[in-house]
């Protein structure tokens, strides 16, 4: 027997099928809204990360500027606190270069021009430095590299009121008084003046020239030692004194080599490392057989 329902039955059942219809068609999975608010989300926000992203890198460059602009200008990194000298490879301190050297201290290192610098220490010690070099070592040192003309004679002068010490360089500047120096010829030179106190030069180049070749050659040659010279400068003559014990007299106005040959070419007839010698006179010349003139100790 089938179950007659009422049309009212009927009618609400059709609502209640059509509520949930409704109901299924408008359910939507529950993850949708999260994915939407997200991507919303990301939409709102993702200028603000990209001006973010564009503008670090110009930050960290700005800042890297600043801090080597104020290193570079206000901070005491790159001042000079420390100036050494090294004179013909050897570190050296005290000398006359130290007054100039200690103006170069609190300058910054990275502006201070070392090729002016070198030029001024050349020509202010042009009697002195021969060669100079300046080295920047960074971050607050400089190191000062000069050749000097080197020590080539003592020079003794005498006069009635007193004997002076000189040590004289290549081109005649004295460079220290009152003192010698080992392994270099001594000069002595009988004035009746004084040489003024003070460094300055006191025998010119071209007259010092003649007289160290005289000491050196002399040597070679003859494999004598030289005792000590004197400078006749009046005469221009050099008076060499030997370890035999005799005199040999030199005209400085003339070729020391060819004074000096002609003793050697006359030593079969003149032994002088054995003969008894008071001097030995090479000042005159008499063309091609000159003859060497001497004198014996009697």
């Amino acid at each position: 027997m089938f179950d007659k329902k009422t049309p009212e039955q009927n009618l609400r059942r059709r609502f209640h099928r059509l509520l949930l219809e409704k109901r299924k068609g408008s359910s939507l999975p529950k993850t949708i809204f999260p994915k939407a608010k997200q991507k919303h989300a990301f939409k709102q926000h993702a200028p603000s990360l990209i001006f973010l992203k564009k503008t670090i890198p110009f930050v960290l460059i700005g800042g890297i500027l600043i801090g080597v602009f104020y290193t570079t200008f206000f901070s005491n990194f790159f001042i000079i606190s420390k100036v050494s000298l090294e004179k013909n490879g050897e570190a050296v301190s005290g000398t006359q270069l130290a007054p100039f050297l200690d103006k170069l201290k609190g300058k910054n290192l990275l502006f201070v021009n070392t090729d002016s610098l070198t030029t001024e220490i050349e020509q202010t010690f042009k009697n002195q430095v021969l060669i100079a070099r300046i080295k920047k070592s960074y971050p607050h040192k400089v190191i000062v590299k000069v050749e000097e003309y080197p020590a080539i004679l003592n020079l003794k002068v005498i006069t009635q009121e007193k004997i002076q010490k000189f040590v004289i360089n290549q081109i005649g500047y004295s460079i220290l008084e009152n003192t010698e120096q080992k392994d270099i010829p001594t000069l002595i030179w009988k004035t009746d003046k004084p040489v003024p106190a003070g460094k300055s030069t006191i025998i010119d180049k071209e007259k010092l020239t003649p007289i160290i070749d005289g000491f050196t050659k002399f040597k070679d040659i003859f494999g004598m030692k030289i005792i000590e010279g004197e400078w006749k400068k009046v005469e221009r003559e050099l008076h060499l004194k030997t370890e035999k014990n005799f005199y040999v007299w030199l005209d400085l106005t003339a070729d020391i080599d060819t004074q000096l040959m002609k003793l050697k070419k006359s030593l079969a007839k003149l032994d002088i490392y054995k003969e008894p010698l008071e001097y030995i006179d090479l000042r005159i010349s008499g063309g091609e057989n000159e003859k060497v003139i001497f004198k014996r100790k009697r």
